[in-house]
């Protein structure tokens, strides 16, 4: 197990374990599906300072939505400029870019109502664990946010391997972590070890289609 956190490099005192996600998702005339597959299991550590700097973080839901409230701010700011130069400048057409504008602020506003919604239901959620499991809640986020996004064109994501996730059923895997659903049994089989090899070439794919 590591002994050093994954994102300060201190000393490890919450040991992690995850179970890779590889998604691909694939663009065509039909839209959107996806291509997933797991990856290894992969182990990290979280040291106390961060994982108490993240909970800390977390109970305050205004101050953790922060990053994405600018980013919807940018755009709802965007938006209101949209309308504004409409009404100033555009005589022909106007009807277009009034509607793109208005498109932009509704987007923003219940982007922003989304993001505090999660953000204060996380931040009750926390409250009320007890300080120990909170601080292995804690150590989870820290770890997503450290470990790698993407390899290549697919994009990662991480189940976690503890008590927890040990007592969910398949279809509690497919829906918390947004699994197909043959990846979703797999990955169930391979948290209780009844996928015994370690060669990533064995794992299976599944495209949605």
């Amino acid at each position: 197990m590591p002994d050093k956190c994954i994102r300060c490099g201190g000393p490890s005192a919450y040991p992690i374990r995850a179970l890779e996600v590889r998604t691909l998702p694939v663009r065509g005339l039909g839209g959107e599906r996806k291509i997933q597959a797991l990856g290894d299991e992969k182990q990290g550590g979280v040291c106390e300072r961060c994982a108490h700097e993240q909970l800390i973080l977390s109970l305050d839901p205004v101050r953790a939505a922060k990053p994405l409230l600018i980013r919807f701010g940018a755009v709802f700011a965007a938006g209101l400029l949209i309308e504004a130069l409409t009404f100033l400048f555009l005589k022909d057409n106007r009807q277009v870019f009034l509607l793109l504008g208005i498109a932009a602020l509704i987007c923003c506003v219940l982007g922003i109502y989304d993001v505090l919604k999660k953000a204060k239901e996380k931040s009750a959620a926390l409250r009320a664990l007890p300080e120990k499991k909170a601080m292995e809640a804690a150590a989870w986020d820290v770890y997503l946010d450290s470990a790698p996004k993407k390899e290549n064109e697919n994009d990662l994501s991480y189940i976690p391997i503890n008590e927890e996730t040990l007592a969910r059923k398949n279809g509690d895997l497919m829906v918390l972590y947004h699994l197909l659903p043959e990846i979703a049994v797999e990955a169930w089989n391979k948290i209780h070890k009844g996928d015994k090899t370690d060669d990533p070439s064995h794992c299976h794919v599944q495209d949605q289609g």
